[in-house]
């Protein structure tokens, strides 16, 4: 018995160290191996990002949207062809701190270009793209909603929420329910990704640049307005948007402001067309009864007394000028009435009279 449990213990000690030595065998293959392979990608990896990202001559433009995260701005060095595979330039950038430093734009880049100095291109910034809107005098913030829209600004729903944003209102020191009225017509240039906050601030800026110096030369006629009408900046703005929206003739803007204070003089309601279709829903709509005879319109100047709640439009310097210094000549001040020619000429006819109003309506109008 005891033989046999000696030859036993040997046998079982000799397969377990054979399994033990045969394991360390395996594992150090095994470390050799992954060593091995670890090796050649880290050679690897260091030829990738040694290597230049662009060569003697090369051209790329990279673009980085404005809130690209990091994986993004790896796929688009990838996809420009700068640094493949992604995954080396993901590896680099985490290693050196440029994931969390990165910013957005458009980049221009010329070779040859090293990573590290891609890198520092990235942390600069790029150049952002601008482009350049027209807004005309007379439109309203639904025109200029639609417009920034369609140019790749700020969506039309943010732009007309933050037009009605109480708190930038007062803080942009504006009376009444929305910025219409307070955003001066010109040509701007805006950086691709602005925010409509931002062309809202951009265009009221540039009111308060030009209609506060020229209301401040005009105190005078403002002083004026005030013993007779009780008109602040407000009404004149007002005044000034029924009268952009009225005529864009340079030559008639004083006239047409002359006929609105004749008829505040006499208690008549203004009944221009414009403020009938004043509003979202309306404002690409033509002048129409329907609307002018609305009793809940409460815009429309044909059911309600004096000025509209707030401008319709964002009128121009002229505008706000016939504003303040309607036309004094003696004939205008007896004017009334007013109807487009549509005769080729352009402008309107005036008229002292409702009865001349009628037959300028039958000749321009009806061609009768």
């Amino acid at each position: 018995m005891s033989v046999s449990k000696r030859r036993v213990g040997k046998a079982g000690g000799s397969l377990w160290g054979s399994i033990w030595r045969w394991g360390a065998a395996l594992l150090a293959a095994t470390l050799v191996v992954v060593a091995a392979a670890t090796a050649g990608v880290y050679v690897h990896y260091q030829s990738v990002v040694g290597r230049p990202v662009l060569g003697e001559g090369e051209t790329r433009t990279l673009v980085i949207p404005e809130g690209t995260a990091w994986p993004g701005v790896v796929a688009r060095v990838s996809d420009a062809g700068l640094v493949e595979p992604e995954r080396y330039f993901d590896m680099w950038g985490r290693r050196t701190g440029l994931a969390s430093t990165a910013r957005a734009g458009t980049f221009h880049l010329a070779g040859p270009m090293t990573i590290e100095e891609l890198a520092e291109v990235l942390r600069r910034g790029g150049l952002a793209e601008e482009v350049a809107v027209t807004f005309p005098e007379g439109w309203t913030i639904y025109h200029i909603a639609d417009r920034i829209e369609a140019v790749g600004l700020a969506s039309r729903s943010e732009f007309l929420k933050k037009a009605r944003d109480e708190a930038l209102l007062a803080e942009l020191g504006i009376e009444g329910e929305s910025v219409e009225g307070y955003l001066f017509p010109d040509t701007y240039r805006f950086h691709q990704g602005a925010s409509a906050e931002q062309v809202i601030r951009t265009l009221h800026g540039r009111w308060k640049q030009v209609v506060e110096p020229l209301v401040e030369s005009h105190r005078e006629s403002l002083d004026r307005l005030q013993d007779a009408y009780a008109f602040g900046l407000r009404e004149v703005v007002i005044m000034a948007s029924l009268v952009e929206r009225e005529t864009g003739m340079t030559s008639e803007r004083g006239r047409v402001a002359r006929v609105f204070y004749n008829r505040l003089d006499r208690g008549m309601r203004l009944q221009t067309d414009p403020t009938c279709v004043y509003g979202e829903d309306t404002y690409m709509e033509v002048p129409h009864p329907r609307y002018c005879h609305d009793k809940l319109n409460r815009y429309s100047t044909y059911v309600i007394d004096g000025l509209t709640p707030g401008p319709i439009a964002n009128p121009g310097k002229e505008a706000i000028v016939a504003a303040l210094n309607p036309s004094e000549a003696a004939e205008d001040l007896e004017f009334l009435y007013f109807v487009a020619r549509r005769d080729g000429k352009g402008g309107h006819y005036f008229s002292k009279t409702y009865q001349e109003h009628r037959q300028a309506i039958r000749k321009y109008l009806l061609g009768k």
